[in-house]
């Protein structure tokens, strides 16, 4: 059955994945048995005593074998998911489909065969199984690439706010003040700033946002305001939370991967603008 590593898949795609030094080296010599395998069918195939699909049948083995130590390589592997190259992440996808294709044309081929009541139910529920067993692992593999591009966009982000730190003094203003802030806090500082100029504190997100999340940032219990922090309001919105000693960050300008627009960031700085500096 071409489905002989069946088992493997089947624990590393249930999250128990097999040891990597141990799992490449039962790959290596089962990719080594298959070729052998081969080798002995084609003779015989050459010589008239096997018919050529028995030959076909073991040379999907081989590649089945192949794949499966690719796999052992990469997805099932120990080494770090971030340490992993594009390259690695392609092969190890493609592997994993390339093994779920080749099951789903035996299942076809199988189904066409239980029609005609060849095989018994029973034979041809295992290879079906089998096709969901691959299927499975092609979907973990395919989450592993999705997370590893999550961490590079990640990292994307860190190296450009730590390019932008590194940039003009004058872009971000940073006020530590006592540390903490709560939204707890925001109706006195919306009640001020109403009682000085009429009209209603210009909040642009309230807590953790789509945009946040998108940029890798901890917005949580932190308050973006739509206002220039050079502008009358935004100079006394800043005085007044110094005042209070409420920490904030004032972005003059746009910085990529930390803000998309002047504004006044009320709270500690997140995970990502801590980066920043006055």
């Amino acid at each position: 059955m071409l489905g002989g590593l069946s088992a493997g898949a089947q624990s590393a795609a249930a999250g128990d994945a097999p040891e990597s030094g141990g799992a490449s080296a039962l790959s290596r010599a089962l990719v080594e048995r298959a070729q052998d395998e081969v080798t002995r069918v084609r003779a015989l195939v050459e010589q008239g005593t096997l018919p050529k699909s028995l030959l076909e049948e073991v040379e999907a083995k081989l590649a089945d074998a192949q794949d499966e130590a690719i796999l052992s390589e990469t997805l099932y592997g120990q080494a770090r998911l971030q340490d992993m190259t594009g390259e690695q992440a392609a092969s190890m996808v493609e592997a994993a489909q390339r093994r779920v294709d080749r099951q789903s044309r035996l299942v076809a081929e199988r189904q066409k065969l239980l029609d005609a009541g060849i095989i018994a139910r029973s034979e041809f529920t295992s290879f079906q199984t089998e096709l969901e067993s691959r299927e499975r692992v092609l979907e973990l593999a395919q989450n592993r690439v999705k997370l590893l591009e999550n961490i590079r966009a990640m990292a994307e982000s860190e190296q450009r706010l730590e390019r932008a730190a590194k940039g003009p003094a004058d872009v971000l203003i940073r006020y530590d003040g006592n540390g903490s802030f709560s939204l707890s806090d925001l109706p006195t500082i919306s009640s001020e700033f109403e009682k000085r100029f009429h009209r209603a504190l210009p909040i642009s997100a309230l807590g953790q946002t789509l945009v946040h999340q998108s940029m890798g940032l901890d917005h949580r219990n932190r308050v973006d305001v739509a206002l220039n922090p050079d502008q009358p309001e935004g100079i006394w919105l800043r005085q007044l939370l110094e005042r209070l000693h409420v920490p904030y960050l004032a972005f003059r300008s746009a910085v990529a991967g930390a803000a998309t627009a002047p504004h006044i960031h009320i709270g500690p700085g997140s995970t990502r603008l801590k980066l920043a500096s006055r």
